[in-house]
Parts: C-alpha cells; sequence; structure tokens
C-alpha cells in the first residue's frame, strides 16, 4: 500500500507538471489543483486499520466510489479546458471550490485518526513498525500544516511548493528504508530455525513432570485464546505465549501435545479460523480473503488448508 502511495504521488506531481507547462504555476492552487491526491488519505487509513487489525477496514473500500467520481468529474473538466468548450471553466471552478473548502480537512483529518490510533494501539500490538509509521505521518501532517499555513498567510508559496516536494522525497526515501529493514527481518525469519523439537526433549528429560499441574497449564492455554486477540498476529510465536503466560515454552509444548492432542501452530491456527466464522457471521459481505489476514494467516493457502480441516468445506462453500 505504501509502494501505491508512492505511485498515487508521483503520478498526481506529474500531472501537476503538466499543468505548470500548459496554464502557469498559479494554476495548480488555484485553478486546476490535482485529483488523485485525494486517494492519499484513504491509502493511510487503509494501511493503519491493517495495522490495528481493525476488523471493519474492508468497509473502507466504498470510498472508493464518491473518490473517483471526484477524478472522474475532474478529468472531464479538464479535457473540456483543453479543447476550449465554456463547460470545462464551469466544471474546474466547482471542482476547484471542493478542493479550497474540503481537501484540505480530510487529508489532516484523516492523517489525525490514523497518527491517534496507532497511538491508542501501539500498546496492545506488538509491531515495531507502527511506530515507525506513525512518525512518518506526523512528519507528514507537519509538512501539511506548514505549507498550507504559508498559503492562508499569503507567504511565498513558490517557495514553500518547493519545500513541499522536497519532503516528498523524504518520504519515498524512508519508504524505501521500511521496505529494506522488512526484507531484511523477513530473511532473517526465514533463515532462523528455531529448535523447538530437540529443545523440548532436552529439558523433557530432567524434569519432573509430576511436579506440574498440566490442567491449570491447558486452562492458561484455552482462557488466554478465548479472552485474547493477540494470537491473531501474523508473526504470534510459541515465545510470546510463553512470555504471556509465565509458563516455560517446554511446559507449553507438552501441554499441547499430550492435553489438546496439537501443537503451537495447529492450535493457533485453528483458533484463529474460529475467530475468521465469528467474524464472518457478524459482516457476512466481508472479503474473505481480508479477513483471513486479519485472522493472522500470512497465505490463502495456510488459511484454506485449516478451515477444510475444521469444517470439512473451502469458505466459499461454507453456509453460515
Amino acid at each position: 500500500m505504501l509502494l501505491l502511495y508512492i505511485v498515487t504521488v508521483v503520478v498526481d506531481m506529474g500531472y501537476e507538471y503538466f499543468i505548470i507547462q500548459r496554464f502557469g504555476y498559479e494554476s495548480i492552487l488555484y485553478e486546476i489543483p490535482g485529483s488523485l491526491r485525494v486517494f492519499k488519505g484513504l491509502i493511510f487509513l487503509y494501511i493503519t486499520f491493517y495495522l490495528i487489525n481493525f476488523k471493519h477496514r474492508d468497509k473502507l473500500k466504498y470510498l472508493l466510489y464518491p473518490f473517483s467520481l471526484i477524478v472522474l468529474i475532474h478529468t472531464f473538466g479538464l479535457s473540456a479546458k483543453l479543447f476550449g468548450y465554456k463547460e470545462g471553466d464551469l466544471i474546474i471552478n466547482l471542482y476547484s471550490k471542493y478542493f479550497a473548502n474540503y481537501y484540505i480537512h480530510y487529508w489532516t483529518g484523516s492523517l489525525f485518526i490514523c497518527i491517534v490510533l496507532l497511538s491508542q494501539y501501539q500498546k496492545k500490538i506488538e509491531n515495531p513498525f507502527i511506530k515507525k509509521f506513525r512518525l512518518f505521518l506526523s512528519f507528514v501532517l507537519g509538512s501539511v500544516l506548514v505549507f498550507w499555513s504559508s498559503y492562508k498567510l499569503g507567504l511565498d508559496i513558490l517557495l514553500f511548493q518547493k519545500m513541499y516536494n522536497l519532503s516528498f522525497l523524504i518520504q519515498f526515501a524512508w519508504i524505501l528504508y521500511v521496505y529494506i529493514l522488512t526484507y531484511h527481518e523477513q530473511q532473517k525469519k526465514d533463515t532462523l530455525i528455531v529448535p523447538e523439537e530437540p529443545l523440548f526433549k532436552e529439558k523433557y528429560q530432567y524434569k519432573d513432570l509430576s511436579k506440574i499441574d498440566f490442567e491449570k497449564v491447558k486452562s492458561s492455554i484455552e482462557e488466554f485464546y478465548d479472552k485474547s486477540i493477540i494470537y491473531l498476529d501474523e508473526d504470534f510465536t510459541l515465545e510470546q505465549l510463553s512470555q504471556y503466560l509465565s509458563i516455560s515454552r517446554t511446559d507449553l509444548t507438552i501441554t499441547f501435545s499430550q492435553y489438546l492432542s496439537s501443537n503451537f501452530h495447529e492450535y493457533t491456527n485453528r483458533n484463529r479460523v474460529l475467530q475468521f466464522k465469528r467474524m464472518q457471521e457478524e459482516e457476512p459481505d466481508s472479503n474473505v480473503t481480508d479477513l483471513a489476514y486479519q485472522c493472522g494467516f500470512k497465505s490463502k493457502s495456510t488459511f484454506y488448508k485449516y478451515f477444510k480441516k475444521e469444517f470439512n468445506c473451502l469458505p466459499t462453500d461454507h453456509v453460515l
């Protein structure tokens, strides 16, 4: 989605360059402002809702229709103006009034909502990207407010426009940095081999199992999956469960195996499937893939595998 943001900004800046060449600089701000920028707030809202596992994030797709209509109206008006039709000026005037009166409120409001939500959920969801993204949004919001204030105060708009464009280069550099960082983190996860089974056997040999209340451990596990949503994080691990319950990984592994007839991954994915079913019952029109990702599955194939194992059918064949 961040790459989509880059594409949107680049295309919008390309449009501005065209307007500068065709109509002059002032036309960008006062007569023919770009329309693709309306999607930027929507992109950031979607990323934010995805990071905090907001179950209604798929509802944002309905905003695509009015935003697309704005772009079409703007495109039609600009085309008419280029060919010298009087209707073009009328449409552009209507569009510019919208832009001057509403766009800044929508844009800054979207950024503010994202920052507030990320701040609230940062402690609840262990995702290092949340803090980085919140700082990024704060930088974007600050840039927007400085530029808009300079416009309202009648300062040197051309200078601030150049500075604002420079801020986009900083944003692109940050996004590139995040993607590189994410790639390296994923590489580490892919190459890291966690010796769960040998560790289990080694500790198992020296433990006095009679001193462990496995029924209590079992109850703690079941209560955790009933009341918590932490396991919906796609990177949730046995180590995190161990820290949360203050129970050793070995004791958890033994309990999963001997008292729950499963293992950590299977038990977690089974509960993710059950959570998917509950969410689908609440939102029957929701996109299946989006819900699966919200429930912590990293791929459709894994989701389909565990769903079929639980309900003996595919999600598309499942009758609520």
